[in-house]
């Protein structure tokens, strides 16, 4: 069962309590927005060994769940820090919101990399972490993709607009990686849309109005 996340995770359809909404669609889900940016880590042998994740909450909620902490303050800085730990705890029974699959089957991931951080840029919270993949996989011979998501659909979590999935480590050469967008059916905005910020929805729906990161080496 996720912990609290009104600095954290509640609830075992992972439904935050927030107390307050955010201004877009108080009455409807989502009530947090999160910007996502996706790095693909290989291995010496070219396999996807990680997924580092760069998550850029939203403004509102940013200061609702540093509670005004003056992240330059060392008081701050152990506030941003405790939180970190303690979402990166709640999330790991849930794969951090992260679906790897290959050919269409879901791969285990293992516990976040050391050196997981988070900080302030401006008004808005940003955590970052490496979710390693329990066992390697060569993206050259399977069909790879990616999904961040809630599964509930509280949380919006879609990339930037324009953003490029990067590539890192070694043999990373000739690999590259497409956003499809969701399409969600009539039945599923629906039913986001009659949900308020109290409501917990089934922990299908999120898939629904999950980005897709389609990646492919040569």
């Amino acid at each position: 069962m996720l912990r609290h996340w009104r600095k954290f995770l509640i609830g075992t359809a992972l439904v935050l309590v927030l107390g307050v909404a955010g201004g877009r669609g108080a009455e409807a889900h989502p009530h947090v927005w999160i910007d996502v940016r996706t790095t693909v880590v290989t291995d010496e042998a070219g396999r996807v060994a990680a997924v580092e994740q760069e998550w850029l909450f939203d403004p509102i909620y940013s200061a609702y769940v540093t509670g005004g902490a003056d992240p330059a303050s060392a008081k701050g800085r152990k506030a941003l820090a405790d939180l970190m730990d303690e979402s990166m705890r709640n999330l790991r029974e849930y794969d951090y919101f992260m679906r790897v699959r290959a050919d269409g089957a879901r791969l285990a991931l293992a516990d976040v990399a050391g050196g997981y951080t988070s900080q302030m840029s401006g008004d808005r919270l940003i955590y970052r972490f490496t979710v390693p993949l329990k066992q390697p996989v060569d993206p050259r011979g399977h069909d790879l993709d990616i999904a961040v998501f809630d599964p509930t659909y509280y949380i919006e979590m879609l990339h930037l607009e324009g953003d490029v999935v990067a590539f890192k480590g070694p043999n990373a050469t000739g690999c590259g990686a497409r956003i499809v967008q969701p399409a969600p059916d009539m039945d599923a905005i629906a039913l986001a849309q009659s949900l308020d910020k109290d409501a917990t929805a089934d922990d299908t729906l999120g898939a629904q109005f999950a980005e897709t990161v389609i990646v492919t080496c040569k």
